[in-house]
């Protein structure tokens, strides 16, 4: 299969993952689907926007660049100089290393919000897919991950909690990012809900029911509830401690009850 890269005209389709909730997947999701991406031979970037560099550490480096993403989205260094390069084919990945110090950059700066957006242009002739892990917060720097996204996924466990948080919590901080998608005069990119973690309980499949059926009439942003699910599986624990996509190993696993 020839690299889908190889195109001088393509440009990466950048997703971020997103939740003002923490705790509901993401890092594993983003890590995950960029492995899975990967072995299907699309070139990929993996961008750790979270100040809790979960991410940054899922893969094993090869070469660990001198610079992270403080200094991308600061636009300090070439944003190439930032990538470094993970014992995965084809999956590349910028770190965390900003913390607190970005996270107030970002908020106090007129322009912050948007500048990963601007940061990452030079990239996107480079890969196929841009994966962007986010804050588990309504933040600024959660702000700036998803104004970077042509499309976003949010992880929503089956509960009462989680489902609530995405309604009142995500879908509330998507709307307040409007004015700011002007301002790259590019609309926020459409929101998927996925129901993530879903175990065999009946409890979680009325919840899964419920999500999916729901039509968010009122809000101002487009969302979507995909069908698919992710389910409850002891395989993404294994995956993670053993630094490698899940879809390399455990094949037969169950669903954790």
């Amino acid at each position: 299969m020839e690299a889908p890269n190889e195109s001088n005209t393509k440009q990466a389709i950048t997703i971020t993952l997103c939740s003002t909730k923490g705790g509901p997947g993401k890092t594993t999701l983003a890590a995950n689907l960029g492995g899975l991406l990967a072995a299907l031979n699309f070139k990929v970037l993996l961008i750790d926007g979270d100040i809790q560099p979960g991410l940054s550490s899922y893969y094993l480096i090869n070469h660990h660049a001198q610079f992270g993403s403080k200094e991308l989205m600061k636009h300090e260094q070439d944003s190439l100089s930032c990538i470094s390069t993970t014992t995965i084919k084809n999956l590349d990945i910028v770190v965390s290393n900003g913390g607190d110090e970005l996270q107030t950059w970002i908020n106090t700066n007129p322009a912050g919000r948007i500048t990963l957006t601007a940061a990452i242009k030079p990239l996107r002739d480079h890969y196929d897919f841009i994966i962007i892990d986010s804050q588990g917060a309504d933040s600024a720097i959660q702000h700036a991950t998803v104004l970077a996204g042509d499309l976003l996924i949010s992880p929503i466990p089956p509960d009462i909690i989680s489902s609530q948080e995405f309604q009142r919590g995500t879908l509330k901080m998507l709307e307040k990012l409007i004015p700011f998608s002007s301002m790259i005069n590019s609309p926020l990119g459409q929101l998927y809900g996925l129901v993530y973690r879903k175990d065999r309980t009946k409890d979680a499949k009325i919840f899964s029911d419920e999500l999916t059926s729901m039509t968010f009439k009122e809000s101002k942003t487009r969302i979507r509830i995909l069908n698919t699910f992710i389910p409850h599986l002891v395989a993404y624990k294994n995956a993670a401690s053993k630094h490698v996509p899940v879809h390399t190993i455990d094949k037969g696993a169950k669903a954790s009850m």
